[in-house]
């Protein structure tokens, strides 16, 4: 056996161990995250997302609240979405994903305009190097928000770390503020310790009021649910993952930009 195969094994064993962890981790965090609410709603944003689904996981409520503000909101997927499910045809998963993100941000309440659906390759965003920090730049430069979300550098998923990395790069000198929201984290305790340690002091925004909308948006992507890996119900997304997304608060980290 391989020592990445031992060490697969290895982590698949300990993910009993490490989940009811993490999630005690993570609702801590959310518990004694600064409330900003209020402030959050008042400012303009866009929202950075390495796979369809990520930017309804980490920011759907958080967006509702600001495009009923009357806020500018814009969302940037930057992968095609070809690798999963698994088995199936990449053209294929391209075109499904692009349409449930579509759908799931309609439901938060953006028109198609303000979704934007790169395609860089899924699974690869770690080699993608200033190519990837270019388009998040460009991004930023046509949409000039107040705020900036991206998953974090610290999220175990190197696509969403690759994301996270190059957009820190990419909102130095625009005066954007950049945040980052937790997507895997909530399966690695490790990864919530590393996040702390790379960003300010959790914020968090309520999600009352716009609870229920989310879940509709979330269960339109139907490719990514647990059944769509075929059998294995550690893969995709579970009942039991999805339920960090339907609580109380959303969270965000600061993420210092030099």
């Amino acid at each position: 056996m391989t020592m990445s195969a031992t060490r697969r094994r290895v982590e698949a064993a300990l993910v009993p161990v490490k989940l009811p962890i993490a999630a005690r981790m993570g609702d801590a965090i959310s518990r004694r995250g600064t409330d900003v609410t209020a402030m959050s709603t008042s400012r303009s944003c866009l929202v950075l997302a390495p796979h369809p689904d990520d930017e309804t996981l980490g920011c759907g409520a958080t967006m509702m609240r600001k495009v009923d503000a009357g806020q500018a909101v814009a969302v940037v997927v930057i992968t095609d979405g070809s690798t999963w499910p698994p088995g199936h045809d990449p053209a294929d998963n391209i075109a499904t994903r692009d349409a449930e993100l579509r759908a799931s941000c309609r439901i938060l309440g953006l028109p198609d305009d303000a979704v934007t659906h790169l395609a860089f390759p899924e699974t690869r965003l770690d080699t993608a190097g200033d190519a990837l920090v270019d388009a998040v730049a460009e991004a930023i430069a046509a949409h000039t928000p107040d705020d900036v979300f991206v998953t974090s550098e610290a999220d175990p998923h190197s696509d969403h770390a690759a994301l996270g990395a190059a957009t820190r790069r990419a909102v130095a000198g625009t005066g954007a503020r950049l945040l980052a929201y937790p997507i895997w984290q909530w399966t690695r305790p490790r990864s919530w310790t590393r996040t702390l340690a790379a960003a300010s002091p959790a914020e968090t925004v309520r999600t009352d009021g716009y609870l229920e909308r989310k879940r509709r948006a979330i269960a339109v992507f139907h490719s990514q649910m647990s059944a769509a890996a075929g059998g294995d119900q550690q893969e995709g997304l579970t009942p039991g993952f999805l339920r960090h997304f339907a609580a109380e608060r959303e969270i965000f980290f600061p993420v210092p930009v030099h």
